[in-house]
């Protein structure tokens, strides 16, 4: 259906390039006569006149599309937010069962279980306090419940942040989008594979002038034809239930950060995302 737009987009630029070129040749091949005078005007405002109507479809064909994808964009935002909530609710039924398994062990005086039980606890509370460690709130937030996902999926999410990231002020909530989108497709590409092989990686660090966020997996690589369109507005490898739209998304906050992303992947290392925008 989206290539089906862009391809009506495209057939109207084109259209309209050829009725220029052939007003052109017209020009050319028919140079004003004084006696031909009412014949040429007619033939060239008519001409103009489809250029004109024809540039004026074009250009409104872009806005409803642009604005399509806004909505979309906005769409796939609710979905994160959706899912963020999820992941917030299956972390607090996590608290309720582990006060519950507590009270079962002390009730039944079983201390070398209940020690054993509390230090597997204390681990996943520790490596959480870790995370929101994180000296930003949105940016912790994310993470956070990024790992309470990670969790429940029975996924290895390694976590490392060496660069302050204090003052992003504003820009705070485009990495977490950013961050969110590429965790969710690494989530993805990983979940096939058997648990002790779905390992997912973030690591944020300052590179000279440059903060940079890197989110790898080791999942299988990416094809080279998919390569190429992994960055376009609505392409996706997914199926049913997916906009297509997230990498885009981070492309286009990217740029918005003024930085790039990168790609690389290979069946050795697997895949590896890397956002590189100006240190604050």
């Amino acid at each position: 259906m989206k290539k089906s737009k862009y391809s009506v987009v495209l057939l109207a630029f084109f259209q309209l390039v050829l009725l220029v070129a052939i007003f052109v040749l017209y020009l050319l091949q028919h140079p004003v006569q004084p006696a031909q005078t009412s014949k040429h005007l007619l033939v060239l405002g008519s001409f103009a006149g489809s250029i004109a109507l024809n540039f004026f479809i074009v250009a409104r064909m872009v806005k409803v599309y642009e604005k399509e994808a806004l909505l979309s964009a906005r769409e796939a935002m609710a979905q994160s937010f959706v899912s963020l909530a999820g992941s917030i609710k299956v972390q607090n039924q996590d608290f309720n069962l582990y006060i519950e398994e507590i009270t079962n062990l002390v009730q039944q005086e079983r201390w070398e279980d209940l020690s054993s039980y509390l230090e597997n606890v204390c681990a996943k509370i520790t490596f959480l306090n870790n995370v929101l460690k994180v000296d930003n709130a949105i940016v912790g937030a994310l993470l956070k419940a990024k790992v309470s996902e990670a969790d429940v999926k029975r996924i290895r999410l390694d976590i490392d942040i060496s660069a302050s990231l204090a003052g992003l002020g504003s820009k705070a909530v485009d990495l977490a989008r950013i961050i969110g989108n590429l965790v969710d497709n690494a989530f993805d590409a990983v979940l096939p594979l058997e648990e002790s092989e779905r390992i997912v990686s973030v690591k944020i660090h300052r590179s000279g002038p440059l903060l940079e966020l890197e989110v790898s997996n080791r999942g299988p690589a990416i094809v080279p034809e998919t390569l190429e369109k992994i960055f376009e507005p609505g392409y996706t490898t997914k199926g049913e239930g997916h906009s297509g739209l997230g990498l885009h998304i981070v492309k286009t906050l990217a740029e918005k950060l003024m930085g790039t992303v990168r790609v690389f992947t290979d069946e050795t290392n697997g895949t590896r995302f890397v956002v590189m925008w100006p240190g604050v």
